[in-house]
C-alpha cells in the first residue's frame, strides 16, 4: 500500500481526514434514513433495520450498509424510488436559474487538496470512467450512480449535502467558458457543464478543476459554479462535498481503506 499524505483546506481552514469522516458519518445515516422513508427496505447484518437502528450504527457499519443499499438499485430502480424527490429537485433547479439576473455573478464553491505519494497520473490510471462507474457510490454517500452516456455521463449526486438528489447529463469540456481566472502555475484537470437528465434543461452548474504538480504528488483546487439565486448551503456544503469525494478518490486509487481514514493518511493542512 502506498504512503499517502492528504492535506485539505477550506476557504483557508484546514479540515482533517477524521473531520471529514464526520461529515460522511452523518450523511450516509442521513441517506439511509432517506431510503427507508421512500420505501426501501435497509439490510444490514442479516436483516432489516429499523430507524432506530439506524441512528445506532457506528460509522463503519453506516458507511457499508448505505454502499450497499445505493448499489442495490441499479440505476432504473434508484430514480424510481427517488422519483418524487427528483423533480423536486428539477423545479428548484429551474427556479434558481429563472430567478438569476442574465448577467449575474455566479457563487463559487472551492476546496484545496494536496496529495503527496500518489501522481496525477496514477490518479487518473486507477479511475477511468468503468472504474469511476464501479466505485461511485463509495466516493461519498451523496453519490447514487454515474455511468457513460452518449457525449457524457449520466448521474446522481445531491449537490452541497441539500434538499434532494438531481439527476443530470454531465459534459466535460476542458475548453468551457468559465467566469474564473485559473491559479497561477495551474493547469486545467477538467472542466464542465451540468443538464437535467429528464429535459435536458441547462442549470448553469459548471466544474472547474485545476491541479500543479509537485516533486511527489500534486496539489489541486477543486471548484464548482452556481447561479446567483442558488441556496447559498449548497454553495457552501459542496465545497465539503468536494473535499470528501477527491479525498475518497485518492484513497481508493492508492489501496487505502476508507474507513482507516484518520490513521492511514496526514490531516496536516
Amino acid at each position: 500500500m502506498p504512503d499517502i499524505a492528504i492535506a485539505c483546506s477550506i476557504d483557508n481552514r484546514p479540515w482533517s481526514g477524521e473531520q471529514l469522516a464526520m461529515v460522511e458519518y452523518d450523511r450516509h445515516r442521513h441517506v439511509l434514513h432517506e431510503m427507508k422513508r421512500l420505501g426501501a427496505t435497509i439490510e444490514h447484518a442479516g436483516g432489516p433495520l429499523t430507524h432506530e437502528e439506524i441512528d445506532f450504527l457506528n460509522a463503519a457499519d453506516a458507511r457499508t450498509a448505505c454502499i450497499t443499499a445505493r448499489q442495490s438499485y441499479g440505476v432504473d430502480g434508484i430514480t424510481h424510488l427517488y422519483r418524487d424527490l427528483l423533480q423536486a429537485s428539477d423545479r428548484m433547479w429551474k427556479a434558481v436559474n429563472a430567478g438569476t439576473g442574465k448577467n449575474a455573478p455566479m457563487q463559487f464553491a472551492t476546496a484545496d487538496v494536496t496529495v503527496t505519494g500518489l501522481t496525477i497520473e496514477e490518479l487518473h490510471g486507477a479511475l477511468g470512467p468503468a472504474s469511476l462507474s464501479r466505485d461511485y457510490a463509495l466516493l461519498n454517500p451523496d453519490h447514487y450512480f454515474i455511468e457513460e452516456d452518449g457525449d457524457g455521463m449520466h448521474a446522481m449526486e445531491t449537490f452541497g449535502m441539500y434538499g434532494a438528489p438531481t439527476e443530470m447529463h454531465l459534459i466535460a469540456d476542458p475548453a468551457i467558458p468559465v467566469p474564473v481566472e485559473p491559479a497561477a502555475g495551474y493547469l486545467i484537470l477538467t472542466a464542465g457543464s451540468t443538464s437535467l437528465a429528464g429535459d435536458g434543461t441547462e442549470i448553469n452548474v459548471l466544474a472547474f478543476h485545476q491541479y500543479k504538480p509537485l516533486e511527489n504528488g500534486f496539489t489541486v483546487k477543486l471548484g464548482s459554479l452556481y447561479p446567483a439565486m442558488t441556496p447559498p448551503p449548497i454553495v457552501e456544503g459542496h465545497k465539503v462535498h468536494m473535499a470528501i469525494e477527491f479525498w475518497s478518490m485518492c484513497e481508493l486509487a492508492a489501496g487505502v481503506d476508507a474507513g482507516l481514514r484518520p490513521a492511514s493518511c496526514s490531516a496536516s493542512a
